[in-house]
């Protein structure tokens, strides 16, 4: 690494320092470890013993509910959350800043007080981003949150160097989706910054937001608090009064306009504040260009290269040095740490998907006198020789050729060594040679034989179809109409015998089943043509056939060594009686709706909207894997209705 310094990887993250150590929790700067993306992010990291408490990782949940989906140039953005190493962390947008209280504070060093027209700028750019907070929904049903943010002060809204105006920590914000009410006898927020409705206990709503806002402008124009007293009653007795000079008695640069606002504001009775605060923003525009028509925006930039000219230089080079760190060693440590949890890349999977990738030929020849089958094999491992393929035959025998102790029809052939299935190994040239120098008749045959084997195994079907049944030709009016299940327990083939030991698989039959219909195997979606399905003997196995507009058939099966083979029959399937279903966003992002539909384990991201639902009772599950959160729902759904689960 360019400035050899060993960094800690938290996660997916790159910790490059700590701007702050609390007790609770941790801000730090870092970067993301991606090899497509090179972003600094601001990291709260929750201590251990705070991660792992229940009521604080309601709280924490509770504050990802709100702010997770919110988008808002003036509202500070999250964009990933979860657990790492024990630690509940949120890694949110870093903004490169200050927050107003710094502002304030270097301002009294240089016996300077705000701008009247920054002043206002600011507060104007608070209000839209909180007048958006009160006013956010759920896209997906469009019911409102209701978010009242609780503890704005100068200390939760951030500047930039560059001029952005920042919203920040809905820790304690109240919204409908907090999972429990604020205890009577708590307070919530900072003291010198409450309204008098919250001291009367009344219900609050964004006129509470609006009153900090207005005592944070008060603050910025005067360069004082507001609310000061020698200890905090004395501080909740003022508040209760509610008795504010106007600005201008503090600094005769405000204007008689300016303290109207402010005023109207912080009016004790909140019936006679603004409505809400896009219309206070409204008023301090309209005052603002009235007032100063040539400022800009930029402005503030330039107000903050002024004040914290030796902070920006020194951020400055300190993101040039973590610019040139060498992060390739850090992500490849996390691939490591990744792919011992189990987390594999798509690029990993891929690679996979052709290491174990098999090519298999299997040819079936009947014979009347034995009607068994006799296989051949292709395999191809990558791992093996780059141009080499395993190649297996079965040595085609003639019926007449073939030895038997009975010439009984359903006799057993036994084979010499000479004639068992060979094996040996050739190159892919001689692969090829020998493919182009076969011939015809050959192809023919292994195109006929699978045919015979599909129309001896779906004889119904073929039957159907072109009105002859194979089976009966083979074996007989008797002896095809015995149920296919039992022949296998009876009189099993070569073939059959080597999958049984070897592989330790039997065969199941599905009759029934059209191309519209889907087979899904133990949650596994499978393609099926007709043939037999493989699958593992001594396990209970799930067949699940679904079709669009239909409840699905469950069926299970267990095949053993003595009973190798097994037909499951699908009836006609019912038709499909279903609802709707949606969810609201109350759940924070990465949660999901588990639950059981027609015998098979359903898992849906957190929110949906109208998701089809057979009709029906469900007790279900609302798990966050990252937060290892779980929560118990139950719904109704009934056909044609729509069903809401807060």
């Amino acid at each position: 690494m360019s400035d050899n310094q060993k960094y800690q990887r938290f996660g997916k993250y790159l910790i490059m320092d700590h701007l702050v150590d609390g007790g609770m929790a941790k801000i730090c700067r870092a970067r993301y470890l991606g090899e497509q993306a090179n972003k600094l992010v601001a990291i709260k990291m929750v201590q251990p013993q705070y991660s792992n408490d229940e009521a604080f990782v309601r709280m924490f949940q509770d504050e990802l509910n709100i702010t997770f989906g919110m988008l808002h140039p003036n509202i500070m953005q999250v964009y990933d959350y979860g657990k790492t190493n024990g630690q509940l962390y949120t890694a949110m947008e870093y903004i490169h800043g200050a927050d107003l209280k710094k502002y304030l504070d270097r301002l009294k060093e240089k016996n300077k007080v705000f701008p009247v027209e920054i002043s206002c700028y600011i507060i104007s750019q608070v209000c839209l981003g909180l007048h958006y907070a009160h006013t956010f929904t759920d896209k997906l049903t469009g019911k409102p949150f209701n978010v009242v943010h609780r503890d704005i002060s100068p200390h939760n809204i951030m500047l930039t160097y560059d001029g952005a105006v920042k919203v920040i920590d809905f820790g304690i914000a109240k919204a409908n989706t907090n999972s429990e009410a604020t205890q009577a006898g708590t307070i919530k927020g900072k003291l010198s910054y409450l309204a008098p409705e919250y001291l009367e206990g009344m219900e609050l709503d964004a006129r509470y937001d609006e009153f900090a806002v207005g005592i944070t402008l008060w603050e910025l124009l005067c360069s004082e608090k507001l609310f000061k007293a020698s200890n905090d009653l004395a501080v909740l007795k003022q508040i209760q009064a509610c008795k504010i000079d106007a600005p201008s008695k503090k600094n005769p640069l405000v204007p008689k306009e300016l303290d109207a606002i402010v005023l109207k504001a912080l009016s004790k009775d909140r019936a006679n504040r603004y409505d809400n605060l896009d219309q206070m923003n409204r008023a301090l525009i309209k005052f603002l260009y009235s007032q100063y028509p040539d400022f800009n925006a930029s402005n503030l930039k330039n107000f903050a290269d002024e004040l914290f000219t030796k902070e920006i230089e020194a951020d400055g080079s300190k993101f040039v040095t973590w610019g040139n760190v060498e992060v390739q060693p850090y992500i490849e440590e996390m691939k490591r740490e990744e792919s011992k949890t189990g987390k594999i890349s798509k690029k990993d999977v891929a690679v996979k998907a052709q290491v174990e990738e098999r090519i298999k030929i299997r040819e079936i020849e009947f014979s009347a006198e034995s009607s068994q089958s006799l296989g051949i094999e292709i395999e191809k491992k990558a791992g093996e020789l780059n141009d080499t393929r395993r190649l297996a035959r079965a040595s085609l025998q003639s019926p007449k050729n073939a030895p038997s102790k009975s010439k009984t029809p359903s006799s057993t052939v036994k084979k010499s060594d000479k004639e068992k299935t060979a094996s040996r190994l050739v190159s892919k040239k001689e692969l090829e040679s020998t493919e182009k120098s076969s011939s015809p008749s050959i192809i023919i045959f292994i195109i006929a034989a699978s045919f015979a084997a599909f129309a001896y195994l779906q004889a119904d079907l073929v039957e159907d179809i072109i009105g002859i049944n194979f089976r009966k030709m083979v074996l007989g009016e008797e002896t095809a109409s015995r149920s296919v299940s039992s022949l296998p327990t009876t009189k099993t083939t070569p073939m059959q015998n080597i999958s049984n030991t070897e592989f330790h698989e039997g065969e199941v039959v599905l009759s029934g089943v059209d191309f519209e219909m889907d087979v899904i195997i133990d949650g596994v979606k499978t393609e099926f043509a007709g043939a037999p399905l493989k699958v593992a003997l001594d396990k209970d196995v799930t067949f699940i056939i679904k079709k669009n507009g239909f409840v699905p058939f469950v069926s299970k099966v267990k095949l053993t060594k003595d009973n190798t083979s097994a037909v499951i029959n699908v009836p006609a399937l019912d038709r499909a009686r279903t609802g709707l279903l949606s969810v609201s966003l109350s759940y924070s992002a990465g949660s999901k709706l588990v639950y059981e539909e027609a015998g098979q384990k359903v898992e849906r991201e957190l929110p949906v909207k109208d998701l089809p639902v057979l009709e029906g009772h469900y007790q279900a599950s609302i798990i966050n894997p990252i937060l290892g959160t779980e929560k118990k729902v139950e719904f109704n759904i009934e056909e044609n209705k729509k069903h809401f689960l807060e």
